[in-house]
């Protein structure tokens, strides 16, 4: 064998172990459903709500509470800090999914208390003059357009989701 066919083989040896120590092996089998960044018009069902409020919570006890409020106040457009991008990664969730989902939760939350504020103000202003303020806020819940199962689930979550983005409540699944 020639010295030039051992070098090539040599090389394509390191290689190999370098592409192995640089890619982790911890992850082949290992079931990650929210790895990937969200499609078009997702909807999160009651599954990926728990495991959302679960890693939320978690996350919110951790030291990277800061940095989650610096990343939920920027554009869509902006840069994620490492550190952030790694804990989420390491839980196997994509940090894009995962911002994705924490708006989406608001939002739904925001159409799910305007919902309830119609129907009760629906009530009263049959009986005052708040007619002007049910119709504001008809016209507001039109701009909901969000699916009935998904507003559902939110509605009847609506009091834990609202304390653990308050910070107020932690699920009290483990930390792995």
């Amino acid at each position: 064998m020639g010295r030039l066919l051992k070098l090539i083989i040599l090389i394509i040896v390191f290689y190999g172990f370098w592409w192995l120590f640089s890619h982790p092996l911890n992850k082949i089998g290992v079931d990650m459903p929210y790895f990937s960044p969200p499609a078009e018009d997702h909807k999160i069902d009651a599954e990926e709500l728990s495991s959302f409020l679960d890693l939320w919570s978690r996350m919110m006890q951790s030291g990277l509470k800061q940095k989650v409020a610096q990343v939920s106040l920027r554009s869509a457009d902006s840069q994620y800090p490492q550190e952030l991008v790694k804990w989420l990664e390491a839980q196997n969730w994509n940090v894009e999914r995962f911002f994705y989902n924490e708006q989406r939760l608001a939002e739904i939350v925001d159409c799910v208390n305007l919902r309830k504020s119609y129907k009760s103000n629906v009530k009263l202003a049959k009986q005052s003059k708040l007619g002007e303020i049910v119709k504001d806020l008809k016209q507001k819940l039109e701009v909901c357009s969000y699916d009935d199962d998904e507003m559902a689930l939110v509605e009847a979550n609506l009091y834990q989701i609202t304390e653990i983005f308050a910070g107020r409540a932690v699920l009290g699944k483990s930390n792995d």
